[in-house]
């Protein structure tokens, strides 16, 4: 009896059903938020690209964690000097990061010269700690030495 027609009193009883059909239960919902924000600005870097990925662009960053030591004064100015710093404590101990992007691949390397064989030390790619950091990615990063300005 699909898509049989019945009328009674000049009333029609049973429709005609349509073939198309809704996805999901979401998709049956009438929207209340929109999907998307016309302003992402606000969102953190890493919400921005879980929630709208490939929305903004972020550039590739190249890092170094390292904890603080005696005599450290001048890695640490150097590590200030990159675009993303910060500087955690864990387990009593202080961790400064520094981000580089490809402008201040001189400035990464030399903060890893000063640091690089301390223990502790890490090498992030995009704040990830991917394997062969020191020896594969580093020499590849340090191609933008000399390309600054």
């Amino acid at each position: 009896m699909v898509g049989r027609t019945i009328q009674a009193f000049g009333r029609v009883i049973l429709a005609p059903m349509s073939r198309e059909r809704a996805r999901s239960y979401a998709d049956r919902l009438p929207p209340l938020l929109p999907r998307a924000e016309p302003d992402i600005s606000h969102l953190d870097d890493d919400m921005a690209d879980l929630l709208y990925p490939g929305r903004r662009p972020r550039p590739f960053r190249m890092g170094i964690s390292f904890e603080a030591f005696t005599g450290d004064a001048s890695a640490v100015a150097l590590a200030r000097r990159s675009s993303v710093y910060r500087e955690t404590e864990d387990r009593g101990a202080r961790i400064h990061h520094a981000e580089f992007d490809a402008r201040e691949a001189r400035v990464l390397r030399d903060l890893f010269d000063l640091v690089g064989q301390r223990p502790g030390t890490e090498v992030t790619v995009d704040r990830k700690k991917p394997p062969y950091a020191r020896e594969l990615w580093l020499p590849l990063f340090w191609i933008f030495v000399g390309a600054e300005g």
